[in-house]
């Protein structure tokens, strides 16, 4: 063997064993250029729901999201089908959405915005925090949050983190509202 092979497999070999994986219990970064921050919720870590909801306290309040009906066609081609002028392609809707939860309390808080929960049997929720879509910080538990939202997305989970450790809460948010006062 030539002194040539020898060092390109020793190199090979330092390559691959440097390249190796952990054991999975490592920590995970969120990357320096992130705007959401962390979350201190505890997170159930095989499907990243939030698995502490007995301290959580729930806004109740607030409407039912409008949900438009099925529409049906007697069309049986595309061509026969006619589409209304008023009618929009775009499923994308933005929005601002005003928090005051300073009634509750008035300190520094996080709030952040989920597609995807699930309702637990004693009235909280459990957010999926991989669907997060918009987090921001209220100040004195004010502040506004603006969001890129699709038409067919009927609910929004909020939740609401105080800076002193003010019991955090939660809201299911339909598409009719446009603030949040509590």
């Amino acid at each position: 063997m030539t002194i040539f092979k020898q060092i390109s497999i020793v190199t090979l070999i330092a390559l691959l064993t440097a390249c190796g994986g952990g054991d999975g219990d490592g920590a995970v970064s969120t990357g320096t250029g992130s705007s959401t921050g962390t979350s201190n919720a505890p997170q159930d870590e095989s499907t990243g729901t939030s698995s502490n909801s007995a301290t959580m306290l729930v806004d109740t309040s607030g409407g039912e999201a409008v949900i438009p009906p099925t529409v049906t066609s007697s069309a049986t081609s595309m061509s026969s089908m006619s589409v209304p002028s008023s009618f929009s392609y775009n499923p994308n809707v933005s929005q601002s959405f005003v928090v005051d939860v300073s009634g509750y309390a008035a300190s520094n808080a996080t709030i952040t915005l989920y597609r995807a929960f699930t309702e637990n049997n004693n009235g909280t929720y459990s957010a999926d925090y991989n669907s997060s879509i918009a987090t921001a910080l209220l100040i004195n538990g004010q502040g506004t949050i603006d969001i890129v939202n699709t038409t067919s997305q009927y609910y929004l989970l909020a939740e609401v983190w105080f800076d002193d450790g003010t019991s955090p809460i939660q809201k299911r948010i339909p598409n009719t509202d446009t603030s949040w006062i509590w």
